[in-house]
């Protein structure tokens, strides 16, 4: 990753700043940024056009973060993060160490990303006035699905 160049990026662009503030916000890392997810996430706050974030996605690739994505055949355009997510803001401002931003080897030998399966933000209205997002797996099974409906099933206090 060329930190220099991410920095560079992170002053001198607004769409830039949104997304590396916004991913560092989250508590988890994502290994994928869809890019309709974060036009509703920042248009919260900022009146980005769609290609604005492209063209900031495609900053952060030159920059060595990952690699942007164009949706074809029936798949979302994406960003694909080659880095911890959640600390490239801190990095952009020169408050992470670049050792942050490197995924950690799993035991076996196997990178952590490579194990870890394609996740999918899905929300919910759960009320007219509450909307819920969960991440799951892509590749969610049947059985990893009615294990998730029995634990929400189980956390209601009313008989």
């Amino acid at each position: 990753m060329q930190l220099d160049l991410l920095k560079q990026n992170y002053k001198a662009n607004e769409a830039v700043k949104a997304i590396c503030d916004h991913i560092s916000n989250r508590s988890n890392n994502q290994n994928e940024t869809g890019l309709e997810r974060i036009l509703s996430h920042l248009g919260q706050a900022y009146d980005f056009k769609r290609s604005e974030i492209i063209a900031a996605f495609r900053l952060l690739e030159t920059a060595g973060c990952g690699k942007y994505i164009e949706g074809r055949h029936g798949k979302k355009s994406r960003f694909l993060w080659s880095v911890e997510s959640k600390h490239i803001a801190g990095a952009a401002q020169g408050t992470e160490t670049t050792a942050a931003l490197v995924a950690e080897d799993a035991p076996n030998g196997k990178s952590i990303k490579n194990e870890m399966s394609e996740m999918i933000e899905h929300s919910y209205f759960l009320r007219p006035d509450l909307e819920l997002s969960i991440e799951l797996p892509a590749n969610l099974s049947r059985i990893e699905a009615q294990r998730l409906a029995q634990f929400i099933d189980s956390l209601s206090f009313e008989e």
